[in-house]
């Protein structure tokens, strides 16, 4: 396991060794070089980037302390003339006397959480993800890696057909542990926390009525179930954070879209299966990696909970918030966004992805001068624009002046 997260590691740091300065398509930036630089996306309710807005338009706080935005440069991907599915209203036009830039050729890394899945959803979330390789532009880069395993995965490249034969080798690895009770997700967190009530009611359901040994076992096969789910929250989370730092350096905008069946978390304060430091941990690192980020939740719980035998379980509303809740944890603490599809081919959401990453905005934000420490500091910005979307990140750190 632990080879398997190194070699991913070390693909990351090969790519960022091989990429030019070219593909690291940062735009010529007009501002004064004392201006710290943050890519913002600004789209509306059906995810349209906004390409009307001046730095007035914009607040932006560090540390919660207001700072001025100096300048905001809208730009835009151009893509090429022949580039399929592309209309002119996906690419947004400046408004007039806006200082603008195009450039051509974005980057996306998928993250597939192989773990999250079983074959057959597996199947159905790479044919969605070929999908939207396919839609790419021919300069644009893509990269691929599953994860814990980084069992398959391909370097940013602009073959994209590579990257789609690689997608077909990604299976589902979901394996549940042996269960002799049919217990849910749910309720393996509140009988593992103590919680009677539900150990009671469960006992109910699984014991007959005077069989204090059935009692037992349902609280204890609770606890070696939390202990599973841990391991494997933990498992992913490992893989995921090898790909973030390897991706800090790589330097530039990309756009990382992670691809998962969900990352279970307790809705429990204190309650087992509580990873939610650790979660935040790895969404902030992606934060400080200066990567753009989605999160695909691929839910296929409901579909395949009228599957099995025993019938769908009685928690399975809740279970299926607490496989989103630990992903909307990282794409939280990452500044990114979380697009949950429930049922179907998840192509709207990738379709969403592409839409929102045709342009951007490039703040100069003028620091203070207690700013410049060298350390990472929180920073939030805003627009004032009724019913807009702003995609940042959730960290930024000012380089200290000498």
């Amino acid at each position: 396991m632990k080879t398997m997260l190194v070699l991913a590691g070390a693909c990351l740091v090969s790519i960022a060794a091989r990429t030019s300065p070219q593909q690291a398509n940062q735009p010529p930036i007009r501002s004064g070089v004392e201006l710290v630089l943050v890519d913002v996306q600004v789209v509306d309710r059906q995810g349209r980037p906004l390409g009307s807005l001046r730095p007035e338009d914009f607040e932006v706080s560090l540390d919660g302390k207001r700072r001025r935005v100096v300048s905001a440069e809208f730009v835009r991907h151009a893509p090429g003339a022949d580039a399929p599915g592309t209309s002119d209203q996906s690419v947004p036009q400046p408004a007039a006397g806006l200082s603008a830039s195009a450039v051509q050729g974005r980057r996306f890394i998928l993250a597939i959480d192989e773990h999250s899945f079983r074959p057959a959803s597996a199947r159905a979330a790479m044919h969605a993800a070929s999908r939207f390789i396919e839609g790419l532009e021919p300069a644009d880069l893509v990269g691929l890696y599953t994860y814990p395993t980084g069992a398959v995965h391909s370097d940013l490249t602009d073959d994209h057909a590579a990257v789609r034969q690689a997608l077909e080798k990604v299976t589902g690895l979901l394996d549940l542990p042996m269960s002799r009770y049919a217990l849910s997700k749910s309720e393996v967190v509140d009988i593992s926390s103590g919680d009677n009530d539900t150990w009671n009611r469960v006992a109910a359901r699984e014991c007959v009525a005077t069989d204090a040994t059935c009692r037992r076992a349902i609280r204890d096969e609770a606890i070696s179930l939390a202990g599973y789910f841990e391991m494997q929250v933990a498992q992913s989370l490992g893989g995921l954070r090898h790909l973030v730092r390897g991706l800090s350096q790589l330097e530039g905008r990309k756009t990382l879209v992670i691809v998962s069946g969900g990352l279970f978390t307790s809705d429990r304060g204190g309650g087992r299966v509580n990873m939610n430091y650790e979660i935040q941990g790895v969404g902030r690192e992606a934060a400080a990696s200066n990567a753009n980020v989605y999160v695909l939740h691929m839910d296929s719980s409901f579909i395949e909970a009228f599957s099995e035998r025993r019938g769908p379980s009685p928690t399975l509303f809740r279970d299926s918030n607490a496989l989103a809740s630990g992903l909307e944890m990282v794409a939280g603490a990452a500044g990114g966004a979380l697009l949950r599809v429930q049922a179907g081919t998840g192509d709207s959401a990738f379709q969403r992805v592409l839409l929102e990453n045709s342009a951007y905005y490039l703040l100069g934000v003028e620091p203070e001068p207690d700013d410049r420490d060298g350390e990472s500091h929180a920073i939030r910005v805003r627009v004032r624009v009724r019913g807009a979307t702003i995609r940042s990140r959730a960290s930024v750190t000012v380089p200290r002046t000498d």
